[in-house]
């Protein structure tokens, strides 16, 4: 089933603040759109491009936080119809912008199948009198996968090494099958965690030999640090 996500951010702020409004609606398998809601995305601090980092951070909130789209989705099926041209390179790897990078790597990884393309007309925004919903940074941040020794993230490159390992030919449908295998897979410590480097204390490294059922077991590789914990590689 095909799920269509449109957005259009509006490029001034909000009463001259660092909040930008960005509209949305969502058409699923019935092809009725939704009706049209909207979130004021806060991007408060020094940014080139603010509005556009606005409608980034919205598509996020919405793929990731909410369940306009669906829970536990990848890009399997989605089409992104956003205002903002850049979103498409970013998915692409073909943009320098540094917010845009940061907040953007989940367009490369778990939605790396979505088409996304850049919507002119944007008359279903005109005469919206819904509720707007207040989204800071924090409300926009990447999902980790909820495992039994922590939250971890998975990096671009662990994923690519399981999509190579494992012959799956998409990155996200990739992304979904490691993630499944880390939350009901049976885990075995094959390294225990010790110093990422002799004498540093912040960064641990540890590696967990995964099984399901009888299939050979896939090896992961974890970082952790005071913040955030990432699955950096995969051998299997």
């Amino acid at each position: 089933m095909t799920t269509i996500l449109q957005t259009y951010v509006d490029r001034k702020p909000v009463d001259a603040t660092d909040q930008y409004r960005v509209y949305f609606r969502v058409t699923g398998g019935s092809g009725e759109p939704s009706s049209v809601r909207s979130l004021d995305v806060n991007v408060t601090g020094p940014h080139e491009h603010p509005s556009k980092l606005a409608e980034l951070l919205a598509i996020k909130h919405i793929l990731l936080h909410s369940r306009f789209v669906g829970e536990n989705r990848n890009g399997e099926g989605l089409i992104l119809k956003v205002s903002s041209g850049c979103i498409k390179k970013i998915q692409k790897k073909h943009t320098t912008n540094a917010d845009m990078i940061v907040h953007g790597r989940f367009l490369q990884v778990r939605f790396n199948g979505a088409v996304i393309s850049t919507d002119r007309h944007f008359d279903w925004v005109k005469g919206f009198t819904g509720e707007v919903i207040d989204v800071s940074l924090e409300d926009c941040g990447d999902k980790p996968v909820k495992t039994h020794v922590g939250e971890l993230h998975l990096t671009m490159h662990a994923v690519e090494r399981f999509s190579e390992r494992m012959a799956i030919p998409s990155i996200d449908r990739s992304w979904r099958r490691l993630a499944k295998l880390m939350t009901s897979g049976e885990w075995e410590v094959v390294k225990p965690v010790s110093p990422l480097r002799d004498g540093e204390r912040r960064r641990t490294t540890e590696t967990w030999a995964i099984r399901k059922g009888m299939a050979n077991p896939v090896s992961i590789v974890i970082v952790r640090n005071a913040s955030v914990n990432r699955v950096v590689t995969v051998m299997a």
